[in-house]
């Protein structure tokens, strides 16, 4: 049994809630990715089982003879070639296959706005771009930024994603974070490494980076900040955003998805330090960590901090995990139903003071939990 001792809010750890048990357990952040455990070989797809796999979600791969509204497209010289070859996704003998959209009339409107037809979707987007770490390959990852009162000056102590052009999606603690010389401002998009603006890669240049001040903060209203309990957040922008290399919207499941399981790993992106780190990196960090059961996860925190079926816990591996400056961060995986499309499960509640350590994963708050909530709250999804 591990006894609570304490919850660190200083001025730094308030950005970054991390939980002190007595013993070689406390708690983070955490989440997933859809991949094969330890082998990232790419791999070749049987086109005659598998197809369905190439395609995003709200298609299926069908001949292309039995998809009306592309046919039709075609005849009537709407559909470029250069798209139609986009979404081919094998061929039946000699007829291709396309993803067609499934009925649009069945669709609820609450599934329009959680896949839109951009989310998801770095610029650099092909079946080997999970292995691309740099400019634009997780473009909805954010900072969210306080207003030092006392250097005046904005200091970025959280992180965030994009959910749509108004809206933000973080942690509570985050967005209730304050002090006598922080306040929270603004939120930072298109930064991936703070060193450089504008972010260039191979010459490619992204826009630069923008801070856009906020209109108002939506917490979640069971938000038990003893515990962590719901901590999820929307940061509500004055302004639209302009969509670019280094902006996009990550897409988010329906309510209980069964993509998230124990085993498979997922993606953590963000700003911050790392286990093993000395300092803060300028840079855009993304760390692979491996979805951890639930009962596991409650046997490390014990009754200090119970877990539920709202929260997700990844981490664990020696010498790898988040240690600050990743609160609110997104826990993103790739979509099984599509080879390049991106999908936020988690983001990051709250970790142990031992970072990094072996067996200790952190705890995030599992999204898809909360979709209905965040379709409710949300001045626009678009």
């Amino acid at each position: 049994m591990l006894l609570f001792c304490k919850i660190l809010f200083t001025v730094v750890f308030v950005f970054t809630a991390r939980v002190v048990v007595c013993f070689q357990n406390t708690t983070k952040h955490g989440a997933l990715v859809i991949e094969e455990e330890g082998d990232k070989t790419p791999r070749m797809i049987d086109m005659t089982s598998k197809q369905e796999l190439l395609c995003s979600y709200g298609s299926s791969c069908v001949p292309l003879s039995e998809c009306t509204i592309m046919t039709q497209l075609l005849r009537q010289s709407c559909l470029q070639m250069n798209k139609m070859r986009g979404l081919t996704c094998g061929y039946k003998g000699a007829e291709p296959l396309v993803c067609c959209p499934d009925s649009c009339s069945n669709e609820k409107d609450t599934d329009k706005n959680l896949y839109q037809e951009k989310c998801g979707l770095p610029q650099f987007n092909n079946w080997w771009s999970y292995k691309y770490q740099g400019v634009g390959s997780q473009p909805w990852a954010v900072r969210v930024g306080f207003k030092n009162v006392l250097a005046n000056r904005i200091d970025y102590l959280c992180c965030g994603s994009i959910i749509s052009k108004h809206v933000i999606l973080t942690a509570a603690h985050c967005a209730l974070a304050k002090t006598s010389t922080h306040k929270i401002a603004v939120v930072k998009v298109g930064e991936f490494d703070s060193e450089h603006d504008p972010d260039c890669n191979n010459g490619l240049c992204a826009p630069r980076s923008v801070d856009v001040p906020l209109n108002h903060i939506i917490v979640h209203p069971g938000y038990d900040a003893k515990v962590f309990r719901h901590n999820i957040a929307l940061l509500v922008l004055k302004q639209p955003l302009n969509y670019s290399l280094g902006v996009q919207p990550i897409c988010l499941y329906p309510k209980s998805t069964n993509y998230i399981y124990a085993g498979h790993r997922a993606l953590l992106v963000g700003w911050g330090k790392l286990a093993g780190q000395k300092e803060t990196r300028t840079k855009q960090q993304q760390l692979s960590l491996p979805v951890v059961k639930l009962e596991s996860c409650s046997l490390v925190y014990g009754t200090a901090v119970p877990i539920t079926e709202n929260e997700l816990c990844a981490g664990g591996e020696l010498g790898r995990d988040a240690c600050s400056g990743f609160g609110g961060a997104p826990l993103v995986t790739v979509d099984p139903n599509s080879r390049d499309r991106y999908f936020q499960i988690g983001l990051m509640s709250f970790g142990s003071d031992q970072c990094g350590s072996y067996g200790v994963p952190s705890v995030y708050t599992r999204v898809d939990r909360y979709t209905d909530w965040i379709i409710a709250n949300s001045p626009k999804i678009d």
